[in-house]
């Protein structure tokens, strides 16, 4: 016998005259909703299951094609469309091109018993892990099934392991049906208006369900399950390692991947348009590199390649012999000890996913030591922070596993731990600072919007019940979605366009419609007690014009501090900005508010000194207002506060400025402006005389000089070519 490769999949399709019948609130027939619900079980096949097998077993035909009929008769109208193989686009396309409606009616008891026959032959030589019918049909045309036939068939099923699985119409769910299809089971409205022959065949389904541990789907509902691919199934595989606590403590451990990230589609081939499976139309996706010099292909040999990374425009190499030589060891899990769960916030845990530590399997001592342990942590409210060395040699990691139960079975959840360098550390001003308190009235208002945002009953089923929102077990990732939507929509039709996101999807990321409509009146009233008011920045201009407040020139007397005035900055601009040392974006706004705080003027002076070098003397670009605008700030808190620390570090920028031919600053800045040094009629605590102020604006001979002689050092360039074509 061949080892089991999936499942086997018999869709039973009901493509008689009754399935023209109305369904659903948008009144497509039967037949539409039964051949897309089969299309996209067949999808879902390839996506999710690509080693399980599918057939196709279609009732109601105009011919009959069946080897029941062949070798007994009476198996009129049935036919079997696709022998059982594994899903694939080409059968795909047959079925939603070719298989059509038709005015005749088959038995569905009938077609049941064909299909159980056409899954016996198609799964000779081969095994499988489980038997799957599905039957899709509206079931209005009465079958004359005796109870020992229906007990035959059944028993039939049984002896293979069949599951029967039922989608029809008339059946409700409740609203905690939120599984996936297959796994919860509907049951059949007793208050539709059905005909005698519905009500038989219910009776007859019902019966052949519960004896298989089958389920009852309603059309409309199988119908949007199926819209959303599941991802492809894949078997557990452990993590096996040993947990060791101390020098004497070990356990054997095996480590089970609890939550992933998804990662969507993988690797697939190309398949042709046109149904063909030759070699040449056929073939899998191949990956080429190829380097380019100067937009010119050229060949390159591995040894001449090294790895480096681009920081802006350079290209820095980078060889693996400056890596950390550390070798980690065997593959491990150690503990490095125990804290309080309170030490390990969530934000210090990371988004790699989760595991679960179980004892590993048959080994009792370490079960019971696990449980132990598990019920010592849980008591205590404590973590375990351990270091995980995933293979042998590998870079350690720091783990959290946490105690819990699952299904009452003790084990550890395993949550990676961030490092301290990789923990971003956001502050934000608080609410509440010199601001006024919320109302009474706008903490009501707020309360009550948060009560008709509730989303626990915030999606009203077809019969009436309120069901949760965005649960977790019921959530698709929209961007996976679209992405195997987009897939199967080129792969079945290559020459159309893709579809815009359907309205399942954006279901997934909008405001429920019952929310929505509910919310209104609470969000009228958060914006009638709430009003916006609009809060104008101060632009690079409204600055200066405060800035020019400032008299400097002649009125010395009319010097006064613009900290105590409140021209540099008001409360508002303060309290948003977070400054630690004065900028050379905002120079004179960082030294003002930086003073406002309550730092020593000495710092924050040095601060500003050093800042105004950078922008004369290091920057690019010529010195704009903002350093004429700190320069004035400087000297007029520098009047009030101290000046002997001005007037020194003047006398130094004198120089400098001088020295490195900065001459139209030093003029138009400081002399005309009146920057230089404070006197003793603008602050009492100054030891410069006003007439070694006024001296100081004057330049020295030597200086004037080197100037003059640098502006004659200028060549004339027509007089230099003159010279040379006369000297030729």
């Amino acid at each position: 016998m061949a080892r089991a490769t999936g499942k086997a999949h018999m869709i039973v399709l009901d493509v008689g005259n009754s399935t023209a019948i109305a369904t659903g609130i948008d009144k497509q027939s039967f037949f539409q909703k039964s051949k897309a619900c089969a299309s996209l079980i067949i999808q879902r096949l390839i996506f999710s299951a690509p080693n399980d097998h599918v057939g196709v077993v279609l009732f109601g035909t105009n011919e009959t094609n069946n080897e029941l009929n062949v070798e007994l008769g009476g198996y009129e109208h049935i036919t079997e469309a696709f022998e059982l193989k594994q899903a694939n686009w080409p059968a795909l396309r047959i079925l939603q091109d070719q298989v059509t409606q038709t005015n005749l009616d088959a038995c569905w008891f009938d077609a049941l018993i064909v299909a159980i026959s056409f899954l016996r032959n198609g799964s000779q030589d081969k095994k499988f892990t489980d038997y799957n019918i599905i039957l899709i049909s509206p079931f209005l045309k009465r079958s004359e099934v005796s109870q020992v036939q229906l007990d035959s068939v059944i028993d039939g099923m049984r002896d293979m392991q069949v599951v029967l699985h039922v989608i029809t119409n008339f059946v409700l769910h409740t609203a905690a049906s939120v599984a996936s299809i297959f796994t919860t089971s509907g049951t059949f409205d007793e208050q539709a208006n059905r005909t005698d022959a519905r009500s038989l065949n219910e009776r007859l389904l019902k019966k052949a369900t519960t004896s298989t541990d089958g389920t009852l789907s309603n059309i409309n509902w199988a119908e949007r399950m199926l819209t959303f691919f599941d991802p492809k199934v894949v078997r557990p595989t452990p993590w096996n390692s040993v947990l060791s606590i101390g020098t004497k403590v070990k356990l054997s451990i095996s480590a089970y991947v609890m939550i992933s990230e998804q990662k969507g589609l993988g690797s697939f081939k190309v398949d042709s348009a046109d149904d063909s499976t030759s070699a040449t139309t056929s073939s899998k996706v191949e990956m080429r590199t190829q380097y380019l010099l100067n937009d010119k292909p050229i060949e390159i040999s591995m040894q001449d390649i090294i790895m480096g990374y681009m920081y802006g425009s350079t290209a820095v190499p980078y060889d693996n012999t400056i890596d950390i030589e550390y070798r980690s060891g065997e593959s491990r899990l150690a503990c490095l000890g125990f804290t309080a769960s309170s030490n390990v916030l969530e934000e210090h845990l990371s988004v790699k996913g989760s595991h679960v530590v179980v004892a590993k399997k048959g080994c009792n001592a370490s079960n019971n030591k696990l449980s132990a342990l598990v019920k010592a942590m849980h008591e205590l409210n404590v973590i375990m922070i351990t270091t995980k060395v995933y293979r042998k040699d590998n870079r350690p990691r720091l783990n959290a596993l946490i105690p819990t139960y699952r299904s009452e079975i003790p084990c550890l959840v395993m949550m990676e731990l961030i490092f301290k360098d990789e923990l971003c550390c956001l502050k934000f001003p608080p609410l509440l600072k010199s601001k006024p308190a919320p109302t009474d009235q706008q903490y009501d208002a707020i309360d009550k919007l948060i009560d008709s945002m509730n989303l626990m009953d915030a999606i009203d089923d077809s019969n009436g019940e309120a069901r949760e929102a965005f649960a977790l077990h019921s959530t698709f990732n929209p961007t996976l979605q679209q992405v195997y939507r987009a897939v199967a929509h080129r792969a079945l039709h290559p020459k159309q366009p893709l579809p815009a996101v359907d309205s399942t999807l954006q279901e997934l990321f909008e405001v429920p419609k019952k929310v929505a409509n509910r919310s209104k009146p609470a969000l009228e009233e958060v914006k009638k007690l709430f009003e916006l008011k609009e809060v104008k920045q101060n632009t690079r201009t409204e600055w200066l014009q405060r800035m020019a407040k400032v008299k400097l020139a002649d009125d010395a007397t009319s010097s006064i501090s613009t900290i105590d005035s409140g021209i540099l900055m008001d409360d508002d601009d303060a309290d948003r900005r977070t400054v630690v040392s004065v900028g050379t974006l905002t120079p004179a706004q960082d030294f003002a508010l930086l003073l406002r705080r309550g730092e020593k003027f000495a710092t924050v002076a040095t601060q500003l000194q050093n800042v105004l070098f950078e922008l004369l003397f290091t920057s690019m670009r010529p010195p704009g207002d903002k350093v004429v605008t700190a320069l004035m700030v400087y000297r007029s808190e520098a009047q009030t506060l101290g000046p002997y620390r001005y007037n020194e570090w003047m006398g130094e920028l004198k120089n400098m400025l001088l020295t490195r031919r900065k001459q139209d600053f030093w003029e138009k800045v400081i002399v005309d402006k009146r920057l230089g040094l404070i006197d003793s009629q603008e602050s009492d605590m100054s030891t410069v005389s006003v007439e070694q102020a006024a001296n100081f604006y004057e330049t020295p001979a030597q200086h004037k000089a080197a100037t003059e002689s640098a502006s004659g050092d200028n060549i004339d360039l027509d007089s230099l070519f003159d010279e040379l074509n006369g000297s030729f």
